[in-house]
């Protein structure tokens, strides 16, 4: 399914609908609708600051794997502006999570906890994620854009792969707890899929 609003496109895919059905359909704690707001919040967040950047994206696609945003070919680069806009989905979710939290931190507690994993999750340093986006911009502050990758690549790698096995292992000890190792398999997949594409 594909819309316009104004100069972009917006395009959704039958399996990020699909995957939706998925988590609501075998959620029972209800942390699932409070997970798809947290992660409503965290994307407004990218997108108030491109606006505000004036780098308002050309696309932006709903898949499996998450939403990308495409900026507006032709737009000059600032590798600062780049790591606010990144940085900008988890800082909206640690604003909320801050927020609620001085309204009423027991009567919140499920939100504040749904937006505080989503922006810590977020931040790590592996490629396709905010905090993996982030340190590449930083890094092509002083590097070029190739010597930049390699070592977002080597720290995406060096954080994964004690994570994975750490899962790995929490998944035979824990009478077949999957979450960890799940998350895992996740995004690695989405390391290969996103493999090197960058702001």
């Amino acid at each position: 399914m594909s819309f316009s609003i104004k100069n972009c496109r917006v395009t959704i895919s039958f399996l990020f609908i699909a995957v939706l059905a998925v988590f609501f359909l075998f959620d029972k704690s209800g942390m699932a609708v409070l997970g798809i707001f947290s992660a409503m919040l965290h994307e407004s967040g990218h997108l108030a600051v491109m606006f505000a950047f004036g780098s308002e994206p050309s696309q932006i696609k709903f898949t499996p794997f998450g939403i990308d945003m495409i900026k507006t070919a032709g737009m000059d680069r600032s590798y600062w502006r780049d790591a606010a806009i990144s940085l900008a989905g988890p800082g909206a979710n640690f604003a909320v999570a801050l927020l609620f939290y001085i309204i009423d931190a027991h009567y919140f507690h499920h939100f504040i906890l749904a937006n505080l994993v989503l922006a810590g999750f977020n931040l790590l340093p592996v490629e396709p994620l905010d905090g993996g986006q982030a340190l590449y911009s930083v890094l092509c502050i002083k590097l070029n854009s190739t010597q930049s990758a390699k070592i977002v690549s080597v720290t995406s790698f060096a954080v994964l792969t004690p994570l994975a096995i750490i899962g790995f292992i929490f998944l035979f000890q824990s009478n077949g707890n999957f979450y960890l190792f799940t998350v895992c398999v996740y995004l690695i997949l989405l390391l290969l899929l996103k493999n090197g594409r960058y702001y």
